[in-house]
């Protein structure tokens, strides 16, 4: 078997002269939205800087040691890259970052020139922070979210300022900001776009699917999943999609440094498993018979008892799980009754979807004897 780093390995002395643009390239670049640009002790010059530089001063950098802001490889990953022929020139620049509790949103987009005349805009995906999450929640029943008019505007100012031929990239919510942004950005920058591709990112309402910015891009975007995906899952995804092997099991296959490759191109599998598409189906069946107010004080009961505990990522809640566990009984015990009432039938509509899920596959497999 063969992961990202073999890739890397295999890849990284041939430039993209040599070897063309891939989507395993395209992964790659989607993770490295996750490195944490925003807190290197000197910030990005307004200029675009290679990988290579980057990481000189980064790998070093105690900044980053703190609270754990490097997350799973990416340290190790922007090593490697910054040592390849492939990845080491190109040129990063127009790093964004925006984190806002009051319109509940975690943004951050980067773009890196390819050097072959394309620019690939990355955005990341949901990182440790409560409001990450929260905006997570959100996207479950409202569209367009902050985050992803950020996008959208991010590609419109990208696309001004660079005139070649565009990609655009990113993984779980990264994905679905990336195709929104190729969705709804300017005409004219939609025109130049080549390929969006998403990882294992949430799907849109049928509302977005059907506007007329959608169908023009949809023929472009090229969606992967790992066999149990859930999050790649979510939503509705009328483009198709690969289905990319993961050594991981259940929700940890989200995790792309566990995703399989031969090759140039990813792994794949024929489709999903019996898993993923039950989870799929529970959970857009909870979704659907649940009213938009009723879902929406689902997750702002969810989203008091985070806050509730006074920590700003999701870490350190596991860290003080004691204090965790005392600001969910007060949440609990603070709320309204409607709110309380409401909370709980949410969750007993997941209950009977899941268990209703379980009949029917049950009933299938005997049917199969």
């Amino acid at each position: 078997m063969a992961d990202i780093f073999d890739y890397l390995l295999w890849r990284g002395d041939l430039t993209l002269a040599a070897s063309p643009f891939s989507e395993l390239d395209g992964m790659i670049l989607s993770r490295f939205a996750y490195i944490p640009f925003e807190y290197f002790s000197q910030t990005l010059p307004g200029q675009p800087v290679s990988v290579r530089d980057i990481a000189r001063s980064a790998l070093d950098d105690g900044a980053l040691e703190e609270g754990e802001r490097w997350k799973l490889r990416d340290r190790e990953l922007l090593e490697k890259m910054a040592a390849s022929a492939r990845f080491g020139d190109m040129q990063v620049c127009r790093h964004v970052s925006r984190l806002d509790e009051r319109v509940q949103t975690q943004f951050s987009a980067v773009t890196v020139l390819l050097g072959d005349g394309r620019a690939f805009l990355a955005y990341r995906g949901t990182d440790n922070t409560v409001v990450g999450w929260k905006e997570d929640l959100n996207m479950s029943y409202l569209c367009p979210i902050p985050g992803q008019e950020m996008a959208a505007e991010y590609a419109d100012e990208a696309g001004a300022c660079f005139g070649g031929r565009l990609l655009l990239g990113g993984h779980s919510k990264g994905g679905n900001l990336a195709m929104y942004a190729g969705a709804f950005c300017a005409p004219a920058v939609q025109e130049r776009i080549d390929t969006v591709y998403n990882f294992d990112g949430p799907g849109f309402f049928d509302e977005i699917l059907e506007r007329e910015e959608y169908r023009r891009i949809a023929a472009r975007i090229a969606t992967f999943v790992p066999q149990s995906s859930v999050v790649g899952m979510l939503l509705n995804h009328p483009e198709g999609h690969t289905v990319v092997h993961s050594t991981e099991k259940g929700l940890s296959q989200h995790d792309l440094y566990s995703w399989q490759m031969v090759g140039p191109r990813f792994d794949s599998l024929e489709t999903v498993t019996g898993g993923s598409r039950f989870v799929d189906s529970a959970i857009k069946d909870w979704i659907a018979g649940t009213t938009p107010e009723q879902f929406e004080q689902f997750t702002d009961t969810v989203y008091r008892f985070m806050t509730g505990t006074q920590m700003a990522t999701v870490h350190e809640m596991k860290e003080n799980w004691f204090d965790t566990a005392v600001s969910f009984v007060h949440t609990v015990a603070g709320m309204e009754d409607s709110t309380r009432t409401a909370a709980l039938e949410t969750l007993k509509l997941l209950a009977k979807s899941a268990a209703r899920e379980v009949k029917e596959e049950a009933a299938e497999k005997l049917q199969g004897v």
